[in-house]
């Protein structure tokens, strides 16, 4: 029996094609010849499930993350991460700001970055009111969400795009260019933004109407966006009437509870999906439900998936991450694994809303260390780790 260590070379490069990252890692250190095929990185490691970014810890700066494959956390000391708040993550990038409002996309694993122009100011068009806002304050809500149209090592003329500021205005970013360009005929507040088939879309809460309404645009000079004839119901159902209230008690042991729908916009199977995130609002924001539907931008129709072809979503502040957990045992079915929802952690929860919720079995559980509590300026976010 030949021995392991002397395994042809094609042969070594095509196992390290199934391995996740930690386990690539490790397979680079068991010899020599080993070593030297996997530094060639002539195979991408299989699907990554995502990490869970955390914070930073105050006394060797090290950013924590939370590895979910192997239920344990790992510590990264990467100086282009030190005193930032995470913004959003695409392709294995991170978008970090730090105290001087300073915007940067950074690989963390390869040290590769690239310098954008500062934010547009956080009350629209008046950047003299943001001197009364905490500084850290204004670090942690100023970027709302980013994302990449593509992944900058794979294509050099790619684009970002975020919502920021007051009422989550829109503004993209083209690789070369020194300003934010403003996007014209967008709603108030969306919820989230997503990149699919060449265009952006933008999609806002059916808070205001019952309806989900979704807009579109293309990277251009003066970018106008349009909205699309389809509209989706809150769950599909035009007869549903959210219940969102503002509790107008006085009692001090008040225990009304208030509802409201958040939604995400996730590319999935060749199609956009919309999927609504149901939430109940106390002190604190907690998950209760997900219902999520396939949209027919051709045909002006949507319908409710009761499953995801046995797929798992990952959702958050970062851009969707969609696996076949086949291959990982640790990894649920047809399930959404979502981060906490506060834009600012308190110290009575930290890290509380985050959990896994199960399509099928309509119920939710949790993922991470439920002793465990995070008191950071940020939520954490959906991170991909990504060296190639």
């Amino acid at each position: 029996m030949a021995k392991w260590s002397e395994l042809p070379d094609d042969m070594i490069e095509y196992l390290t094609s199934f391995l996740p990252i930690q386990d690539y890692h490790r397979f680079s250190a068991v010899c020599r010849n080993w070593h030297m095929v996997a530094k060639q990185k002539r195979h991408s490691p299989a699907q990554q499930i995502p990490w869970l970014a955390l914070m930073e810890m105050k006394d060797t700066k090290k950013r924590k993350f939370y590895n979910l494959l192997e239920g344990r956390h790992n510590y990264l000391d990467v100086p282009e991460l030190h005193g930032t708040v995470l913004c959003g993550s695409s392709y294995g990038w991170l978008f970090t700001l730090d105290r001087k409002l300073n915007f940067r996309l950074v690989n963390p694993l390869t040290g590769e970055g690239y310098d954008l122009p500062r934010p547009p100011p956080f009350y629209k068009g008046h950047i003299e009111r943001e001197m009364y806002l905490d500084s850290e304050v204004l670090q942690c809500s100023l970027v709302f969400k980013a994302i990449l149209d593509y992944d900058p090592r794979t294509r050099s003329d790619f684009t970002a795009l975020i919502l920021y500021g007051e009422l989550n205005a829109q503004a993209f970013w083209r690789a070369g260019s020194t300003v934010w360009t403003a996007i014209t005929d967008l709603p108030y507040v969306p919820d989230d933004i997503a990149f699919y088939d060449g265009k952006f879309y933008i999609v806002q809460s059916p808070c205001v109407d019952n309806y989900s309404a979704i807009y579109t645009f293309e990277v251009e000079t003066h970018p106008k966006a349009s909205k699309l004839e389809l509209q989706v119901p809150c769950r599909g159902d035009p007869n549903y009437i959210i219940e969102d209230t503002d509790c107008n008690c006085t009692d001090a042991d008040c225990n009304c509870i208030s509802k409201c729908t958040v939604n995400y916009l996730v590319v999935f199977g060749g199609k956009l999906h919309l999927v609504e995130r149901f939430l109940e609002m106390t002190d604190h924001r907690l998950t209760t439900e997900f219902v999520l539907h396939e949209l027919d931008l051709e045909g002006n129709k949507y319908f409710t998936c009761q499953h995801i072809n046995g797929h798992a979503i990952f959702l958050g502040a970062s851009s969707p991450v969609v696996i076949n957990p086949s291959v990982y045992h640790n990894c649920m079915k047809d399930a959404i694994y979502f981060t906490d929802f506060a834009l600012v952690f308190s110290e009575s929860y930290g890290a509380e809303d985050l959990g896994i919720y199960d399509l099928i079995g309509k119920s939710i559980t949790r993922y991470y260390p439920q002793d465990v509590i995070h008191h950071a300026p940020a939520a954490p976010i959906w991170f991909t780790p990504n060296p190639w």
